[in-house]
């Protein structure tokens, strides 16, 4: 969060919550079939408390993804 907020972008929410099964299938729903691993990635996504935050910002959404990185870094 302090790197996200470093880079000149903000917060206009902030949720902590825990994903139920379904909830984080839903979420995952895409890299279904796809990825191998998605079964995996539910059970990491409901394991814990996750924060969910809405980025603001100039260019917000192409600054988050610049500053996060290519999703496939290979």
């Amino acid at each position: 969060m302090t790197r996200i907020t470093e880079s000149g972008l903000g917060f206009s929410a902030l949720l902590q919550l825990t994903l139920a099964e379904a909830d984080a299938e839903e979420f995952l729903q895409v890299y279904k079939g796809v990825v191998q691993e998605q079964p995996l990635m539910v059970q990491q996504l409901c394991a814990g408390p996750c924060i969910a935050l809405e980025i603001c910002g100039q260019d917000a959404q192409q600054a988050l993804r610049h500053l996060a990185g290519p999703p496939d870094p290979v």
